[in-house]
């Protein structure tokens, strides 16, 4: 019996210690100047977006998933855009995904260190409609958090 406890206190040991590793490098790589920047086709991305009123949000606000799942599911798309830039292998759309029940939970002033963003409640348009209608945040607002969005031009060039 007192075997199994060990076994028990090795496991738990052994899933905290892996807990805090990944903590540690999750949010060593999520500021966006000091580690986001360093992709050079992410460069005007950074640029743009601290011109940009939501330039105090930073990139995994709106890239990545709430809740520890989305912060596996983020960083692992992260891994990979690494691992094909530095094999030269991507490719532009690197597809940068948007959760929009972030602008959701922001704008109903869900969370905490936000308090100065626009409320739905308050903000022009029947945005409850829209949400109940399953439209996008991104058909009104797709210039909202970044100016640039494919660093393509319209006619597929690139832009850089």
């Amino acid at each position: 019996m007192r075997q199994n406890w060990l076994i028990v206190l090795i496991v738990v040991a052994i899933f905290v210690g892996a807990y805090a590793v990944f903590m540690v490098a999750y949010y060593a790589t999520s500021h966006p100047t000091f580690f986001c920047t360093k992709c050079h086709f992410i460069e005007p991305y950074v640029a743009s977006w601290e011109e940009f009123p939501h330039a105090g949000v930073t990139c995994l606000h709106c890239h990545e998933m709430r809740g520890f799942v989305g912060k596996l599911e983020a960083k692992s798309r992260g891994l990979n855009y690494l691992y094909t830039t530095l094999t030269n292998q991507y490719t532009l759309p690197t597809g940068a995904k948007i959760f929009e029940q972030n602008c959701i939970g922001c704008h109903l002033q869900d969370y905490r260190g936000y308090e100065n963003a626009p409320d739905l409640a308050t903000a022009d348009g029947d945005h409850y409609e829209y949400i109940r209608d399953n439209r996008s945040c991104l058909e009104c607002h797709r210039d909202t958090g970044h100016e640039i969005n494919i660093l393509l031009k319209p006619d597929f060039e690139k832009s850089w």
